[in-house]
Formats: structure tokens, C-alpha cells, sequence
């Protein structure tokens, strides 16, 4: 049995997302094996939600890095408050995922799956604008010597 044909089993019993969009969404067709296709897919969007929590905690909380410099200067006060509201959704998702891997079966993962799925598009176009307004600041030019200064 291939991977879509398990997940639109799974779907049908579930009333996940389609295959098309969560396989956009997570590449879950690179999953290699299906025996517990629900927990694959948890674990994609973890990784996911992983790499995008650490982006913003680096805006919000930056180390001292150039790099982390750089990009949480570029953000005002009220434009933190929505990265933090990002960064707290993404945080109660990537730690409902934890929650859920500990005492884990298809219909708790599924409904972990369909919970996230809900709120998705919503973070990601929010997320969308953050990342491209961290991007475009690296276009921009500075000063070398005064993004150094913080290093000091």
C-alpha cells in the first residue's frame, strides 16, 4: 500500500485534510514507512514548527549574533507583540505535539493533526510577512561597523 493510498484510508476515517495539501504543506510523501503514518506526519509538522519557533525566538530573544542582531533590530515594539503571538501559537502546537507522543494512538494524533491543520493557514500568512520583512532587511544596507558595535 502506498503512503497516499494509507492516508486517504486514514482521512476517510479521521476527516483529515487531503493528501494534496498536507503533502504540500509537510512532504509527507517522503515518508518511508507507513506503519504509523499519523506519528510520521505529527513529526513533520513538529520539524516544521520547530524551524519556524526558532526564527522567531531568535527576533524576539536574539543571542548575540550578527545574524540575530540584524534581524530583531528591524522590528518594532508592536511588531514584536505579533511575532510573540506567532511564536506562542506555534509553541502551544509544537508542545500538543509532545503531549500527544506520549500516550500516543492514531485518533489522539489525528486529532492533534486536525487541531493544528484549523489554525495553519492563519499562522502561516502571518508568518509569511515576518519572514519576507526578515529577508528584505538583509537587502538593505548598513552600516558594518555599527552592526558590529553590538558585538563588542
Amino acid at each position: 500500500m502506498t503512503i497516499k493510498e494509507e492516508y486517504n484510508k486514514l482521512q476517510k476515517k479521521y476527516n483529515l485534510p487531503n493528501f494534496e495539501d498536507m503533502n504540500n504543506e509537510f512532504e509527507i510523501i517522503t515518508i518511508e514507512k507507513i506503519d504509523f503514518l499519523l506519528r510520521e506526519i505529527r513529526r513533520k509538522i513538529s520539524e516544521k514548527i520547530e524551524l519556524l519557533a526558532k526564527l522567531l525566538e531568535g527576533i524576539l530573544q536574539p543571542e548575540t549574533t550578527l545574524t540575530h542582531f540584524k534581524e530583531s533590530n528591524i522590528f518594532s515594539d508592536e511588531e514584536r507583540e505579533e511575532v510573540y503571538g506567532l511564536f506562542r501559537s506555534l509553541m502551544f502546537f509544537h508542545r500538543a505535539s509532545i503531549e500527544t507522543a506520549l500516550n500516543e494512538n492514531d485518533k489522539k494524533t489525528a486529532d492533534f493533526i486536525n487541531s493544528f491543520w484549523k489554525k495553519w493557514t492563519k499562522i502561516k500568512n502571518n508568518l509569511e510577512k515576518t519572514v519576507k520583512k526578515v529577508k528584505d532587511s538583509w537587502e538593505k544596507e548598513t552600516e558594518f561597523k555599527q552592526e558590529l558595535s553590538y558585538i563588542r
